[in-house]
């Protein structure tokens, strides 16, 4: 039996109970293809573990214990004790040390799942939505001066809409500040988007100005995305004069990286307008205590020079805060041209690690990073430590309890109408920018339509999730939200299941990261005593 037991998880443990009740039990679950949901084995290089779905729990396996674990899990012929001890699998007495320890923990109880449930989702909706929205989004315009080659927005991607002309009035952009100053508690951020917001700077200005006259009594943060290629040193000097604004700047990286997608429409590469605005922006800011973050898309080829190219790219920029947050992350599904590098990952053993059906380059070359350096942010500026920390932290603080619980939350979906609210160009109201193609959830000038977000954000959602989410053992880890799960018609169940193989893969894989750093290097995990949770 090993002496590691990292932090909340607990050890397969002896007793006295000499009974084969709790064997019996997980052997008719087997039977009837009800097991599978209970949890899932992992592993890292030193250990085997088992995630329990009820709980939470994690427990790190002895042999003994992983040799009854794969019995129940993965041999399909095995459905009893007697067959076990026939077989000799592993002792009677191994058997009734791991079945006190099912007993005492409470694992493999995980209840029946009849719908997906958040008290804010039912009956504090309408509470929430009306006196607590947190962030207002406004679309400034559907127009922008570049056409990436990887932009949902583009004309030959149904992802979501097009490109447009529309701009927002005044009179919307007026409404929508009034609207959250009405119906939100004592802080709230305002979000600008687009298309480019710069090209409706003056009104971008105007909001946030109006916001902070009308809104004097509230902590308020504002927020934009830019492709910083409009920036001029007066509008950077006025982005670090603003309280409490925050700004992500899309670049992918060094000059070929970045003009091989993020182009102007004439096809003429951005970088080098894109990298003046950025030094005019770090200049800026570099007085202010306003916040610079990078965002960058990780476009085929698929290739770890590549990501290490951009990596150094980044880390070389010494005009850039020490530990600027930069995140990079696959263009969506879908709006790139890719099976072609797909298929030569699989055929590449670097890429495609233990033969598996799903590749992801960016993970293997993350991990590679947290386990080559002495800690998870150095000096220097890199591409991979926020996603990790984010990673790790959702790991850290999952759902976790003695004994299992019967609600089982909205996956990663947060409160429509609260959590965030999209406004768009021509005032409809939308769940957030990042689901798309969608119901409409009302309008700026007539208010929040309650009937829509019940029927298509929680009723429909809820009803066709439910027939995988039952049988997920990944149920209470999920993160899949309302994001590119809709059409304008209504909730995609279809395209929503079809991408959860994917990600319980990746579930999977931060599990073992996770607990691969807890075994080896336990102090690259001290920054999450310093993360507050809400």
């Amino acid at each position: 039996m090993n002496s590691y037991i990292p932090k909340n998880e607990v050890k397969v443990m002896s007793s006295l109970f000499k009974t084969h009740d709790e064997m019996t039990r997980l052997f008719t679950l087997k039977l009837h293809n009800k097991l599978d949901r209970m949890g899932k084995l992992f592993t890292t290089d030193l250990n085997n573990y088992f995630y329990d779905t009820g709980t939470g729990k994690v427990l790190v396996l002895d042999d003994d214990s992983f040799k009854i674990m794969n019995a129940l899990f993965n041999l399909k012929d095995m459905l009893s004790v007697e067959q076990m001890v026939m077989e000799e699998i592993v002792s009677r007495d191994k058997i009734i040390d791991f079945e006190n320890t099912v007993r005492a923990e409470h694992l493999f109880l995980a209840p029946e799942l009849d719908r997906l449930y958040s008290y804010d989702h039912y009956e504090g909706l309408k509470d929430r939505i009306n006196e607590g929205l947190e962030q207002i989004i406004l679309e400034l315009t559907g127009r922008c001066n570049l056409r990436c080659g990887y932009c949902i927005y583009n004309d030959d991607c149904d992802l979501n809409r097009n490109f447009h002309q529309d701009d927002m009035s005044l009179e919307i952009a007026k409404a929508a500040v009034e609207y959250t100053a009405k119906h939100s508690r004592e802080e709230v951020a305002v979000t600008f988007y687009g298309g480019e917001p710069l090209l409706k700077f003056d009104l971008l200005k105007w909001a946030i100005e109006y916001s902070r006259q009308i809104m004097q009594d509230k902590k308020l943060t504002f927020s934009l995305t830019t492709n910083m290629t409009l920036v001029t040193k007066e509008i950077a000097e006025y982005f670090a004069s603003v309280p409490n604004l925050s700004l992500v700047c899309s670049m992918d990286g060094p000059e070929y990286v970045q003009d091989s997608y993020r182009k102007y429409a004439n096809g003429k590469g951005s970088f080098s307008r894109a990298f003046q605005g950025l030094k005019l922006l770090a200049e800026a800011f570099s007085a202010s205590q306003n916040v610079l973050s990078i965002n960058a898309v990780f476009a085929p080829p698929y290739t770890y020079d590549k990501l290490n190219d951009i990596n150094s790219f980044f880390a070389d920029l010494d005009f850039l805060p020490k530990h600027t947050e930069i995140t990079i992350g696959y263009a969506s599904k879908g709006s790139v041209e890719e099976d072609e590098y797909i298929t030569e990952l699989h055929q590449n053993p670097k890429y495609s690690h233990n033969n598996e059906n799903i590749v992801s380059p960016l993970w293997i070359w993350m991990k590679k990073q947290v386990e080559s350096h002495s800690a998870i942010r150095s000096d220097k500026n890199n591409v991979y430590s926020s996603s990790i920390e984010r990673t790790l932290n959702r790991v850290e603080n999952r759902f976790l309890t003695d004994e299992p619980r019967n609600i089982f939350p909205f996956n990663g979906c947060c409160v429509p109408g609260a959590r965030r609210l999209y406004v768009s160009t021509t005032g409809e109201l939308f769940v957030c920018e990042r689901v798309g193609n969608s119901p409409s959830i009302g309008h700026v000038f007539t208010g929040i339509n309650f009937d829509n977000i019940q029927k298509y954000y929680v009723q429909d959602y809820s009803d066709g999730s439910i027939e995988q989410c039952k049988n997920c053992w990944a149920v209470r880890l999920c993160n899949t939200c309302y994001a590119a799960n809709f059409t304008q018609e209504g909730f995609d169940s279809k395209n929503k299941n079809m991408k959860c193989e994917a990600l319980r893969h990746s579930l999977l894989s931060e599990l073992a990261l996770y607990h691969s750093i807890r075994e080896i290097t336990p102090e690259k995990l001290n920054f999450l005593e310093d993360i507050e949770v809400y």
